[in-house]
């Protein structure tokens, strides 16, 4: 195939390093993000199978033009360092008009990867309608989930959206029966796959007859709710190995669905526990395995990216089947997300019999996998001098904050709310909000840093800097 690359000036050298085998065409521009139409509209595309312009002019009407001049003419990548995998695979994708070629590979590799974990067909029975076998599925506890009807609906389709597979509702240890039934009829309606998690058998009994689809949590100390045990899955908790087993039997005798938890402890004990579940794993081959991740990632003032991407992995190894988590503290948000996405990124390795890498799933937030070249320091240049003068702006102030998942911007005059810091401040200036240069700057600022905070979950205060703990 005979591929034409387009750049400018600036980003002439690294095209050329990293698109060898393909033709380089360089517009009279400095930056390539600028290249048009209009400038490409004198060239020969003449015996070229495929024209790469810029991943960043996706704006452009590429696809028009790639009509009026009879050829293919798609988005690149983003970065030339990129060009090598990108023609690579030029043979097997079909490049976008829309989306940069860099990215577009990575939701196909993302693709490919869900699919390959999807079509494992074995599973040992069903939870509701979830099954279990194949890719770890992810419980997510509300924690104390009697709770007003529409705070708790809010609460199970923010999980579901998550990614969980299961919900599960945490009862507190004092409780109103007719609340509880009630939460309980308000799951059961919105959930595929619903458990409860208690050890009060009262509390067992009013799910079971409900229409929950899993019990956690029974163990030798609430024996008596076996008396309620039909038609639903039960989380059979003990850490002694031994006790355990006796336990599943005799739960076996209510129930096939028979899930054991040999309790993931909290720091300074994981060791001993994952020792636990790896030793049941090598007796007992078949008894699905529930993980408690929620008990590490609560308990540790690390972020829980990290945490559940290895507690993933961990598990996949031993041969888990279910996740268990909460997002009880600031600290954990995300957790059911990060967790869906790590077991599939766990399962396709061990399909794949290679590390969880290139998948085009990752759990890469604050890092990045690959350090673009950049152009050095440039000779002429001057140090920069903060300015320390403060000129009010006679148009007014802004006063910035979060306020769920959204950024909100008041002014005297309007108050703009919106999801990211170009479209407020597009729609601060189209509505003569401000006057000076300056403001206009301090106002961007402030924005893009709350855009960040609340991509990260973080807190956001104005006029102050993020905190990023030790990278501060």
């Amino acid at each position: 195939m005979k591929i034409l690359l387009i750049t400018g000036k600036l980003a002439e050298r690294d095209v050329r390093k990293y698109g060898k085998n393909a033709d380089v065409y360089v517009v009279d521009i400095d930056v390539a993000a600028f290249i048009t139409p209009s400038h490409l509209k004198n060239i020969k595309f003449n015996g070229y199978d495929l024209v790469l312009v810029p991943g960043l002019t996706k704006d452009c009407d590429w696809e028009s033009f790639e009509r009026q001049r009879g050829v293919k003419i798609r988005l690149g990548p983003i970065h030339a360092y990129d060009l090598k995998t990108v023609l690579d695979n030029v043979e097997n994708i079909e490049f976008s008009h829309k989306i940069p070629a860099c990215r577009l590979l990575n939701f196909v590799k993302a693709k490919e990867t869900i699919e390959m974990v999807d079509e494992i067909k074995d599973y040992r029975f069903k939870i509701g309608d979830v099954k279990i076998g194949g890719r770890m599925k992810v419980v997510a506890e509300i924690v104390n989930a009697i709770m007003p009807k529409d705070d708790l609906i809010q609460r199970i389709e923010y999980y579901k959206k998550s990614g969980a597979d299961i919900i599960d509702l945490g009862v507190p240890l004092e409780f109103d029966v007719g609340e509880l039934k009630k939460a309980v009829k308000v799951a059961v309606d919105q959930c595929n796959a619903l458990s409860i998690d208690t050890f009060n058998p009262k509390a067992i009994e009013i799910g079971i007859n409900s229409g929950v689809d899993m019990v956690m949590s029974i163990s030798y100390k609430n024996l008596k709710a076996l008396d309620y045990i039909k038609n639903v899955a039960v989380v059979v908790v003990e850490r002694n190995l031994e006790k355990l087993s006796r336990l599943i039997e005799k739960v076996r005798e209510k129930t096939d669905k028979v899930i054991a938890d040999p309790v993931l402890d909290a720091p300074l004990k994981v060791m001993e526990s994952i020792l636990r579940y790896y030793e049941f794993r090598k007796f007992d081959s078949e008894t699905p395995l529930l993980f408690g991740v929620g008990n590490v990632t609560e308990l540790v003032d690390a972020d829980s990216i990290g945490l559940n991407a290895l507690l993933a992995l961990i598990a996949e190894e031993i041969g888990i089947d279910l996740l268990f988590t909460t997002e009880a503290s600031p600290k954990t948000v995300g957790s059911v997300k990060e967790l869906k996405i790590a077991t599939y990124m766990a399962k396709a390795a061990k399909l794949r019999n290679s590390p969880p890498k290139d998948l085009g799933l990752s759990l890469l937030a604050i890092k990045d996998k690959i350090k673009y070249e950049t152009e050095s320091i440039p000779g002429n240049y001057v140090e920069a001098v903060e300015n320390r003068e403060f000129i009010r702006d006679p148009m007014g102030d802004f006063i910035i904050w979060v306020a769920g998942d959204k950024i909100v911007c008041k002014h005297e005059k309007l108050n703009v709310v919106g999801v990211n810091a170009k479209e407020i401040i597009d729609t601060v200036l189209a509505n003569n909000l401000l006057s000076r240069l300056d403001h206009a700057a301090y106002l961007g600022r402030e924005l893009k840093k709350a855009e960040i905070a609340l991509k990260l979950k973080k807190n956001y205060i104005q006029d102050r800097e993020i905190d990023f703990g030790f990278y501060d």
